[in-house]
């Protein structure tokens, strides 16, 4: 879907329905098309890389991911199941090797997440409404950060990576769009769940997080950016969290009981403490994070219930990460730093452009 752009600035104090120039509309849809074009191109590299190093464990580790189907690898990655899973069943039934399937899930879940995470942008009313210069500016942007992030997925490599930033960007997408009449709140209450279902068995704690980020954001505000009201949302959220964590739970007690961490403790703080090295990775990942973070809290008034429930996901997901996972172990958080770059970039215009040139921008009344 493509968004028409407008190129010019409303005066202030002039008409918000001003007419946008129909040359400098064309000049924009053709600039979401070009990201779009280029969006594609890095995933098609990306999961050509993944192909090779999943050729190289097929080939030279043959039977390496058995042991997780058969229900006798190490925990927590014998919980996390759902994709070495699903690629065992298009090895059963297409007789495709392992390297096939997950990359054709890397393929599908990453092309599915960058796009929505780029509609995530286009919806938001300041980049809509800027000038051409910073349309042009959160483009590019948003191009940087996806190739920054996306250049970290080989770092500690796992196939279930791109498959939860998909689902991620699902989830955010369906919480965040625009609220419509009661048949389409259905209809995303069900996808919520249906998504929270998936992601458990990939990563349960990705669900939890997120959507109790989205419970804490809807007990202190209006619910005002969410696709649901505020009372649903609330519901919702809880629902979602007990769809995940009864999943997890029934992955670890009802299927696979008898997994262990083999001598890798489960709080994991101390022991990246004591190793200096885990630290320049997770420093150098979270930089545009925490840029982001600093100025949501600087700049928090412009934030809605969907921009602080995805960012108190991410904090309570930050935390389950630095006390439960390795620091350095930074494709962790690739989910949610995806999700958390139409933010990033809406910051960064308005950090730009100024108060003056936001109130031009965006006039009295108009929801932000």
């Amino acid at each position: 879907m493509e968004l028409p752009l407008r190129s010019e600035a409303v005066p202030t104090g002039g008409s918000a329905n001003a007419v946008a120039n129909p040359q400098s509309g064309a000049k924009m849809l053709s600039l979401q098309r070009t990201t779009r074009v280029l969006l594609l191109a890095v995933v098609l590299g990306l999961c050509d890389q993944n192909y090779w190093q999943y050729s190289n464990v097929d080939r030279y580790f043959a039977g390496y991911w058995m042991p997780y189907v058969r229900g006798i690898g190490a925990a927590p990655e014998q919980y996390r199941i759902g994709v070495k899973m699903a690629a065992w069943w298009l090895v059963q039934h297409l007789s495709w090797g392992f390297r096939y399937g997950f990359t054709l899930m890397d393929l599908g879940a990453s092309t599915v997440g960058v796009l929505l995470v780029y509609d995530l942008l286009l919806r938001r009313t300041v980049i809509r409404s800027a000038p051409t210069a910073l349309q042009w500016f959160a483009s590019t942007g948003f191009m940087m950060l996806v190739c920054y992030y996306m250049a970290w997925v080989g770092f500690f490599f796992r196939p279930e990576t791109l498959p939860s930033f998909g689902v991620t960007a699902c989830m955010v997408w369906l919480w965040t769009g625009p609220r419509g009449k009661r048949e389409g709140t259905l209809l995303t209450v069900i996808g919520l769940l249906a998504a929270a279902a998936t992601q458990a068995w990939i990563r349960a704690d990705i669900p939890c997080a997120l959507n109790g980020g989205i419970f804490l954001a809807c007990m202190v505000g209006s619910g005002r950016g969410l696709s649901i009201s505020r009372r649903a949302s609330i519901m919702t959220s809880l629902a979602c969290i007990g769809v995940a964590a009864g999943t997890q739970l029934y992955i670890m007690r009802g299927l696979y009981p008898h997994a262990t961490y083999e001598g890798i403790p489960v709080i994991m703080l101390s022991r990246d403490l004591h190793q200096p090295l885990t630290l320049p990775p997770f420093l150098i990942f979270m930089l545009p994070v925490a840029w982001t973070g600093f100025q949501a809290c600087r700049q928090r008034y412009v934030l809605n219930t969907g921009d602080r429930g995805l960012i108190f996901g991410a904090v309570i997901y930050l935390i389950l990460w630095v006390v439960l996972g390795k620091l350095d172990e930074v494709r962790i958080f690739i989910p949610f730093a995806m999700a958390l770059i139409p933010i990033t970039m809406e910051l960064a215009v308005r950090r730009i452009a100024g108060p003056g040139e936001i109130a031009a921008i965006v006039p009295d009344g108009v929801e932000v």
